[in-house]
């Protein structure tokens, strides 16, 4: 099976009732306080910060300090074992398809002809092992409810912007978009300010209805 699934600690934290209200309540992509998060669970301030303290240990959650203040958000890039998740995941796989490099037919994942000689012009992929199912699987993304892309490229790449300087690693798994990691998701048609959007973005044959429940997501 090409999907990978089986992440029982983020499933543990999606699946207490007060953390499932504050991630609605941050799916639209706003930043908010603890307080409101916190009545947005109807719980109180006290339990409202360990909630948020196990997200952002758990890398669903990242926090932006202005002042004194803070204020909470779904966690736009992170990484998931060996590969990018998040939004950023999302983004990523959402472009590599528009682009024609990776090409999805049921749960089965390929490179492209194009999308080798990509992955082989930048050192992500040895030219003679194009051909190894290994080395793109679909994993199924907890927040964003999407599939990114898992395995020895999507690994590879991990490595490339870590080594690069393109991303940098925050909190726990958390990972952040640096100026230089701007530009090289740019050249894939990637925004990475706001809504993390891709140019001419197909609609995602894959993508799952807001109401359907999520199983797992992840990769080792």
């Amino acid at each position: 099976m090409a999907v990978q699934a089986g992440i029982s600690k983020i499933a543990a934290l999606l699946a207490d009732p007060a953390r499932e209200a504050m991630l609605v309540a941050l799916a639209d992509g706003r930043a908010l306080p603890a307080g409101e998060l916190a009545e947005a669970a109807g719980v109180s301030p006290q339990s409202a910060s360990g909630h948020l303290r196990k997200m952002i240990e758990g890398g669903i959650v990242s926090v932006w300090s202005q002042g004194r203040f803070r204020y909470f958000r779904i966690a736009n890039a992170r990484c998931c074992y060996k590969h990018i998740a998040g939004r950023l995941g999302v983004a990523l796989a959402d472009a590599l398809v528009e682009r024609d490099y990776v090409r999805i037919e049921g749960n089965s994942v390929g490179l492209t002809d194009q999308g080798a000689r990509w992955a082989e012009g930048i050192g992500l992929l040895p030219a003679d092992c194009r051909d190894d199912p290994r080395h793109l699987r679909l994993c199924l993304d907890w927040t964003e409810r999407r599939f990114h892309f898992a395995g020895r490229l999507a690994g590879a790449i991990l490595r490339h912007l870590l080594e690069t300087r393109c991303l940098k690693r925050g909190d726990e798994r958390s990972l952040i978009v640096t100026q230089d990691g701007k530009a090289w998701f740019g050249k894939l048609g990637i925004d990475t300010e706001g809504s993390l959007s891709v140019e001419r973005r197909r609609q995602d044959p894959r993508r799952r209805p807001q109401s359907e429940p999520v199983n797992s997501a992840g990769s080792r």
